[in-house]
């Protein structure tokens, strides 16, 4: 104990210190390049975003929509028109890398679409410019244009069928919207910075909630975790993994970014200090187990074998030996002090052990010799036999009685249970003897179901509770009246004892302590047979079986024994 909690537990807690703010403070190095990285990686998208703002701004700033949409309603040219708009918009929006496709269309003729594409990201994707304005004509449009009449001059980023819209009325001198521009963003050229962050493996972008870009992250349980801190990245730990987490507000949207974090390279930069700590502990253990053993094997061990064998002696097995394999001078004489000890009293406990069994021995077979159970059934017989030629019939019942109740307490057969009916015939012999003592100051009534009579109960479990009731029924009384009851209920024998006496609250408490199994209860007529009883139908039955002892409704004294038919 001393080398473990003096020495060893006191090195490795110091080197677990050690590990712990170095590892703490590289995470925390990690965490800030991680932040740094992520604000950076998301003011570039601002970036490129407000790009897109300003460059959508064209088309209300440069008069050339405006114009030519003025001349088209004084001449009616529309092939003008179409190339006019056309040319506006191959020259400012075609060569945005940020732009999937650029659409115009007037609001007094939303058919017409007027459009131009980034000829070389939509041949990625491989689909022509008219795809592009198809899908948005058959499942967007219709949107933008509910959703855009109420946007005066400002701007909106829709997303809808899985493409994210930048949406801007063009309104004339009177800031009336006449047309509306749609441009498609190319979300994974205008978030491609997020690449960059240090560490990131996947990211998702949320704009309003909605998720606009994922490359393979699973947020659905990780973004509720994370609160709206603006304009300042959290990295945060959830499940053995690590997250990255911004929102920014762009206009009257809010868009959230969520990195997911490459654990193992996090995990890279504390590997070394990692292994210095294995490395110490790989050094420090063989060390200590090799002083703890020679502790072991020299004290320890022979210490232990010493108070075992002392325990040994304690419980009563004199003589017990221990090997002697100590390597210790002085532990050796110890052990061999100890086998002399344990040998010499275990020859003296033998020797008092024989001369007590001897004088026990003849005590018992004097005994025996004069109340052999022959010679008592022999005497009461020649006394009976004496009382019939008297014509003394009070005095032959009384012996028939006391024979009956010597015959079952004698128990030659040794049984252990007998039918009701023989306990019954037990109990009428005890009534009949203790009737004669007390004559009509004594009454007793039965009320036994005789169905139960050839039922299986253990013996002599009916006597001690009446002896009980006559004794605690007769004290400091003239007349005493018992009730003996024998019936069935719910698939129980119940056999009550019931005298007309009320139990008193310190008599109850006696027979509490009397029935519990910790109590020591002395000095109490007939304790031992209601305790041997009690603990009896336990052992046999279970707790809910045993015996019970109150008072009933008429403050009557009711013993209550449970037996499982």
């Amino acid at each position: 104990m001393v080398l473990l909690f003096g020495w060893l537990l006191p090195l490795i807690l110091i080197a677990t210190i050690v590990l712990y703010f170095v590892t703490s403070t590289i995470n925390s190095q990690i965490m800030r390049t991680i932040e740094e990285s992520t604000d950076k990686a998301v003011e570039i998208c601002e970036i490129y975003l407000n790009e897109a703002v300003r460059a959508s701004k064209n088309a209300t700033y440069i008069s050339t929509i405006e114009n030519s949409y003025h001349q088209y309603l004084l001449d009616g040219r529309e092939q003008v028109l179409f190339r006019q708009i056309t040319n506006f918009l191959n020259q400012y929006y075609t060569y945005n890398d940020s732009f999937l496709s650029t659409m115009l269309f007037f609001l007094d003729n939303p058919g017409q679409i007027y459009y131009t594409v980034n000829a070389y990201r939509v041949s990625d994707m491989t689909l022509t410019g008219y795809d592009t304005v198809q899908n948005f004509i058959d499942f967007c449009q219709a949107d933008v244009m509910e959703r855009g009449l109420s946007l005066e001059n400002e701007l909106e980023l829709m997303y809808l069928d899985d493409r994210l819209y930048l949406v801007r009325n063009i309104v004339d001198t009177y800031y009336q919207p006449y047309a509306m521009l749609v441009i498609e963003l190319d979300v994974t050229r205008i978030f491609h910075s997020l690449d960059s962050i240090w560490g990131a493996a996947n990211y998702e972008v949320l704009v309003d909630g909605r998720e606009v870009l994922n490359n393979g992250i699973d947020s659905a349980s990780i973004t509720s975790r994370f609160s709206d801190d603006f304009n300042r990245s959290i990295t945060n730990r959830y499940q053995n993994t690590a997250y990255s987490y911004k929102s920014i507000e762009f206009g009257k949207h809010t868009i959230t970014f969520l990195i997911d974090l490459d654990s193992r390279s996090l995990l890279r930069e504390v590997t070394i200090a990692r292994y210095i700590y294995i490395l110490v502990a790989i050094f420090l253990l063989p060390f200590f187990y090799l002083i703890f053993n020679f502790f072991r094997q020299r004290v320890t061990k022979p210490i232990s074998k010493l108070i075992d064998a002392s325990k040994k002696i304690k419980e009563g097995d004199y003589g017990y030996e221990i090997s002697n394999d100590s390597s210790s001078e002085e532990f050796t004489f110890l052990i061999d002090a100890y086998n002399a000890m344990s040998k010499e009293l275990k020859h003296q406990f033998q020797r008092i052990f024989l001369e007590e069994l001897a004088v026990r021995d003849a005590s018992i077979e004097a005994l025996q010799s004069q109340i052999n159970p022959h010679f008592l059934n022999n005497t009461l017989e020649i006394i009976n036999w004496e009382a019939r030629m008297n014509g003394n019939e009070k005095v032959t019942m009384m012996i028939e009685a006391l024979s009956t109740m010597l015959d079952f307490t004698m128990n030659r057969e040794q049984k252990k249970y007998h039918s009701l009916a023989d306990e019954i015939d037990y109990v009428d012999a005890y009534l009949y003897i203790i009737g004669q003592r007390f004559g009509a100051r004594f009454h007793v009534d039965k009320e036994i179901d005789e169905s139960l009579l050839s039922t299986t109960i253990p013996r002599l479990i009916v006597q001690p509770l009446l002896e009980n009731a006559v004794e605690h029924g007769m004290k400091d009384r003239k007349k005493a009246n018992i009730l003996v009851q024998v019936k069935k209920d719910d698939g129980k024998i119940i056999i009550l004892i019931i005298n007309d006496r009320k139990l008193k609250d310190s008599e109850k408490e006696k027979i509490d302590a009397l029935l519990s199994e910790k109590a020591e209860v002395k000095n109490w007529s007939g304790s031992l047979g209601l305790r041997n009883v009690n603990k009896r139908l336990k052992i046999i039955y279970g707790e809910d079986s045993g015996l019970d002892i109150s008072n009933d409704e008429n403050d009557r004294t009711v013993s209550r024994i449970l037996i499982p038919v």
